[in-house]
């Protein structure tokens, strides 16, 4: 009798094992069609949206489709519908293969339909969808979003989603786009106490734009030459409780992502006006962020006071006035001018935050929270109002811990 129920229990974990290694359920890589970018715009039809889904081909690069294929690595289509959830569905009236957003890597939204104030609704919805992950990225283009993916051609990558993912990889290292996820996205939302900074992109460059510093510019505006794609991003989108209220270029995007400790800034190169030299011949500087902002604050009076310590350092690349830099007197001047450069560009985006953005930039509140001790109190201190009439003070704790190389001049010989 024991070993019959032995024999039983054992016949019972065979074809209970046996079930679970079936195929039965499983998806080939090319039966499903990946949606790497998908585009928001306005509807000419009253309570729609127009939805640019940009689609890439999974064999196309692949080992599988071999080096000679001659399908196309990307799709592009746009039509009306209600949400991004159901779109996906109405998809595939078109599309032959399964529409899925698991490698969703971008939702850019026009800059028209951003500003709308609902917006927000809209793109609420992908909380909703399990395969949309929250690191997927939120953009804003200078012209409609179906435009924007139909215009942007890379040259150098065929596969789509390694485009975004290098492009916006690295815009974000170098400090001129923000870090602009989902989830950042939705936490500042709910927070409702600070502003919401989005990369901002486009594929249409302006025709003879003015020639400024290398970051002052916004997308579009950098003119060159050359073999390459028209897609630019620089500069960020400003919003509001989920609005769009305006923009900010390179230069204050990079200023922004220095101030805060929650993006990934550690190492970045930029051009800092030079001291000994009347010829608007900037310095070429590697700026180091090895630890967090010290921010202290005084609540308690009428006028809140905020100090915020932003310790850097700086490798200098280039000397184009061949000053000698073994010299002290030298030394202090360039360490003096640099500290005058950070603060004033820091103090006065922060002031142009309050007067004309009514908010600040990036997740400040979050240090005020510690100063109450509960959140009833917090919210009555009303956060949003009093950081517009707040004294601000930016401190550069900045290190030169390196000057480059000493080279002389070289001597003139006479004729």
């Amino acid at each position: 009798m024991l070993k019959i129920r032995i024999v039983c229990k054992l016949l019972f974990l065979f074809i209970v094992v046996f079930s679970l290694t079936g195929c039965w359920d499983r998806n080939e890589l090319e039966d499903k069609s990946y949606v790497i970018g998908i585009g928001l715009d306005h509807s000419k039809h009253e309570g729609k949206i127009k939805v640019t889904m940009l689609l890439a081909n999974p064999e196309v690069g692949s080992i599988q489709g071999g080096g000679g294929s001659t399908e196309k690595p990307r799709e592009i289509i746009s039509f009306d519908a209600n949400d991004i959830i159901a779109a996906k569905g109405t998809a595939n009236a078109i599309i032959s293969r399964i529409i899925t957003y698991d490698l969703l890597k971008i939702i850019v939204v026009s800059e028209e339909f951003a500003k709308d104030s609902n917006f927000f609704n809209v793109i609420n919805g992908v909380i909703n969808d399990k395969e949309i992950r929250m690191n997927c990225y939120l953009a804003v283009s200078k012209e409609m979003a179906s435009e924007y993916f139909l215009k942007n051609h890379p040259r150098m990558e065929t596969r789509p989603h390694k485009y975004f993912q290098y492009m916006v990889d690295h815009g974000i290292e170098n400090g001129l786009i923000p870090d602009s996820t989902l989830f950042r996205f939705f936490k500042t939302t709910d927070r409702g106490a600070d502003l919401f900074l989005a990369m901002y992109t486009t594929a249409i460059r302006e025709k003879s734009p003015e020639i400024k510093g290398e970051d002052e510019y916004m997308a579009g505006q950098l003119n060159a030459t050359g073999e390459f794609d028209d897609t630019q991003f620089i500069g960020s989108a400003v919003f509001k409780n989920g609005v769009m209220i305006g923009k900010l270029n390179g230069r204050d995007t990079r200023a922004i992502n220095i101030l805060d400790d929650t993006t990934n800034i550690s190492d970045l190169l930029l051009d800092i006006p030079n001291p000994f030299s009347e010829q608007n011949q900037s310095i070429a500087a590697r700026i180091m962020k090895t630890e967090n902002n010290k921010v202290k604050m005084d609540l308690k009076g009428a006028r809140p006071k905020i100090f915020i310590t932003v310790p850097l350092k700086v490798d200098i690349m280039t000397n184009p006035s061949m000053v000698n830099f073994v010299q002290g007197k030298n030394r202090q001047i360039l360490k003096k001018h640099m500290i005058r450069h950070f603060e004033k560009i820091n103090e006065d985006l922060l002031k142009r935050t309050q007067t004309e953005l009514k908010g600040a930039p990036y997740p400040l509140s979050l240090y005020a929270r510690k100063y109450f001790g509960s959140i009833p109190e917090f919210n009555q201190f009303n956060w949003p109002k009093s950081y517009l009439k707040a004294d601000i003070k930016v401190k550069a704790d900045i290190e030169i811990v390196n000057y480059g190389k000493i080279v002389k001049k070289p001597r003139k010989v006479k004729g």
